[in-house]
């Protein structure tokens, strides 16, 4: 069995600061999203991120879960990025993407939504997600945790190490307790096109918890020519990404370093966040 709840609002009117999504549309007050009677874990968000696009710039998206129906306390979801030359014009779809998360949580009791923006100000924000619940975990098996970090990348060839994430400055970094092997990513880059270029993003995995030394994988790439005299440029919107059966080793309690790296021709600066998810 599953069941679904769902929050909107919007996401203030700052960077890095966390914003209650506390209505559903036409119903202004539905009251506390508790979990269902006969759920044991919430499998995945539904998530659809957007931004005003009122400044020149980039930034990406977060979505923290949080209260006594977490099990665990807290968490944390990159939910998407977004990026543009320009502030006058543009516009963006945002398709929901559904992201599993498999986490244990506890019947009758609150759920809380978060959303926040990272990196630069864009201007104003719009989150909806939607929480699914269910009686058992899904085929990728119940996650012990995640770590979640986000950063700018600011020149090419440059290897950025990510360690922050939004309005917390300093989040931890160690493996959760138990676990044995980073099973998911969850990704989004986005960038300002400040330069004509090309790049591609590559994720970098280090640290003691990395069990067979680093770790390399493609991100995806992203390009700007200037537009000619009159039009303007098309929004850099990436939704989430998620990345299954990663299936690496890890050792618990030990730091992870996310790092991102652009390659190749200079487009100006890119905002990433990153979340692994561990079992």
């Amino acid at each position: 069995m599953k069941f679904y709840r769902t929050r909107e609002g919007p996401g203030g009117a700052a960077v890095d600061a966390k914003n209650q999504l506390t209505t559903a549309g036409s119903r202004t007050a539905p009251g506390p999203l508790l979990v269902p009677g006969d759920a044991k874990f919430i499998t995945a968000v539904w998530v659809s991120c957007v931004s005003s696009n009122e400044s020149a710039t980039q930034g990406a998206y977060l979505v923290r879960l949080e209260g006594p129906g977490v099990n665990r306390g807290v968490f944390n979801v990159a939910a998407g990025a977004d990026g543009g030359a320009v502030a006058t014009g543009g516009s963006v779809l945002a398709p929901s993407t559904r992201i599993p998360i498999n986490i244990a949580a506890i019947p009758a009791q609150e759920v809380l939504i978060f959303a926040e923006s990272l990196g630069n100000d864009i201007g104003t924000y719009q989150y909806s997600v939607t929480v699914e619940f269910s009686d058992v975990a899904g085929p990728e098996g119940e996650a012990l945790g995640e770590i979640t970090v986000e950063g700018d990348i600011t020149a090419v060839d440059t290897l950025t190490r990510l360690t922050a994430q939004g309005s917390v400055t300093a989040p931890s970094r160690l493996v959760p307790p138990g676990s044995t092997k980073l099973t998911r990513l969850i990704y989004a880059v986005g960038h300002d096109s400040a330069a004509d270029g090309e790049v591609t993003f590559h994720l970098v995995l280090g640290g003691d918890a990395i069990k067979g030394g680093e770790q390399i994988i493609t991100l995806g790439g992203g390009s700007f020519i200037d537009v000619q005299t009159g039009s303007d440029a098309g929004r850099n919107y990436m939704r989430a990404i998620v990345l299954e059966n990663i299936d690496l080793p890890v050792t618990p309690n030990e730091t992870l370093d996310i790092s991102v790296e652009m390659a190749g021709v200079d487009v100006g600066s890119a905002t990433a966040v990153v979340s692994a998810v561990f079992a």
